[in-house]
């Protein structure tokens, strides 16, 4: 079963409308998707209406115990762990950062798919769903801070490979992306150019459309709420072709 971290080590990327977009996707396949919300700032459990109150990704951190009926299932379809204020407490000690691959062997029978959003800045809530990942997704935006993210998250992703032989970095995603700027074009091609040379993947790029900010603030998933959208089109081809289409990658 295929097990995706969305991180990049800096904000502003769509990284948590990747996150979201890709478990909306999933559902909208009919497939059984669990989302885990790493970041503090819970942006992903909002867009996924998942209610925070109850139990938390800093409980599967702490080792308590997850129920079935403690996962919850968002109006989307998707099952959903989302974040709590209190991952911002969480802090490094001897073998933490596999806390998370623990808490989540048990729930892989369970579903075909687990995304996990995660903080934008390096340390242990990310560095926990590298450990537990077997695929990493990068999203990038085409300005020279997105050249200098995706150095950066690929030398961390390659640290955890040699405690991790099952994680693989799936490929870069351009989001955002304008089509009608010259220098966007430029260095889009610059980031396509320097993730060939690491033998990273280019998995495409996200138009920009109002219809994701729209969406996100009603908390409705983007395939219904704007199917026929350039960003539902673009995400659903990022979908398919990370899961190898319809058997999401089992």
């Amino acid at each position: 079963m295929a097990v995706f971290a969305i991180a990049i080590q800096r904000g502003g990327t769509a990284k948590t409308t990747t996150a979201a977009a890709l478990t909306q996707a999933a559902a909208a396949e009919g497939r059984r998707v669990l989302a885990i919300d790493l970041d503090p700032q819970g942006n992903f459990s909002f867009s996924m209406a998942a209610d925070m109150n109850r139990r938390s990704s800093f409980d599967l951190l702490m080792g308590k115990t997850i129920a079935a009926t403690d996962i919850q299932r968002t109006p989307c379809g998707a099952y959903m762990i989302p974040a709590s204020w209190n991952l911002s407490t969480v802090t490094t000690a001897r073998g933490s950062a596999n806390r998370l691959r623990r808490a989540l062997e048990p729930l892989h029978s369970r579903f075909d798919l687990i995304i996990i959003d995660t903080p934008p800045t390096a340390g242990e809530l990310q560095y926990n769903a590298l450990q537990a990942a077997t695929g990493l997704i990068i999203p990038l935006q085409a300005d020279i801070f997105g050249l200098h993210g995706l150095y950066q998250i690929a030398d961390t992703a390659a640290q955890f490979q040699n405690s991790n032989p099952d994680l693989s970095i799936t490929g870069i995603v351009i989001t955002k992306h304008n089509t009608r700027s010259t220098v966007s074009k430029q260095m889009q091609q610059n980031i396509i150019d320097a993730a060939a040379g690491m033998d990273i993947p280019y998995l495409g790029a996200i138009r920009e459309g109002v219809a994701i900010r729209e969406a996100q603030t009603l908390q409705q998933s983007l395939f219904e709420y704007a199917p026929k959208s350039k960003p539902a089109a673009d995400y659903m081809k990022l979908y398919q072709s990370i899961t190898g289409g319809a058997d999401n990658g089992n």
